[in-house]
């Protein structure tokens, strides 16, 4: 019997997480965002169960695009039972030129905002988007602006490569999930794209980090 591509193969976060979902994580595939956004949600999950890692927030991968073509008033209610500037770290996938994950984290103790590109791109829009939000947000939520004394803007290349065109979400998944422990390097590199999508999927159908 053929294998439906719609069967639902784990379900949590408000998402179904089907067959063809999965099979984005084959070697050679894109991530899409239902993979994505489950893993930011474990990422999520597993920090506030913890006494010991730190506080962080996953905003879904429709986040940044809402917020940079739409507004600020689009995502204002994103935040209405959470507090992010309690989080010691934001975590935002981003999906740009319409191909390629990459991901940003604001870094609340440390006052930087990083972006992590693994094709080592620029995009200084990101931050005048996110210091703006963070601006905009405090606003709204406290009532006061956003205190940027000494907040810098980080988009370093001192960090592991993309060797070909489709490993780009499992290196952004990557990447957030070693920040969402406060590493401040990353211990991995393109040979172990193989093994994360595999990591990633038992990670997802386990329900799990």
């Amino acid at each position: 019997m053929a294998q439906n591509q719609d069967d639902t193969i784990v379900q949590g976060f408000n998402v179904d997480v089907k067959r063809k979902d999965i099979q984005t994580l084959c070697p050679g595939e894109w991530l899409n965002d239902e993979v994505i956004n489950f893993y930011g949600n474990l990422i999520m999950t597993r920090s506030k169960n913890s006494n010991s890692l730190p506080k962080v927030h996953y905003f879904k991968t429709f986040f940044y695009k809402t917020l940079s073509e739409v507004g600020y008033e689009k995502v204002r209610r994103w935040t209405k039972k959470d507090n992010i500037f309690a989080m010691d770290y934001i975590l935002i996938p981003i999906h740009c030129s319409g191909n390629h994950w990459t991901s940003a984290v604001v870094d609340m103790k440390r006052k930087r905002i990083a972006y992590y590109d693994s094709l080592l791109g620029n995009n200084p829009k990101v931050f005048l988007i996110l210091r703006d939000y963070l601006d905009k947000e405090s606003k709204d939520k406290q009532k006061k602006p956003f205190d940027f004394e000494g907040w810098e803007n980080e988009c370093p290349k001192d960090i592991p490569r993309q060797r070909n065109g489709y490993d780009c979400g499992v290196f952004t998944c990557t990447f957030i999930e070693f920040k969402s422990r406060g590493a401040e390097t990353f211990e991995f590199s393109q040979e172990e794209m193989p093994y994360l999508r595999k990591k990633i999927v038992l990670n997802i159908i386990n329900k799990s980090l």
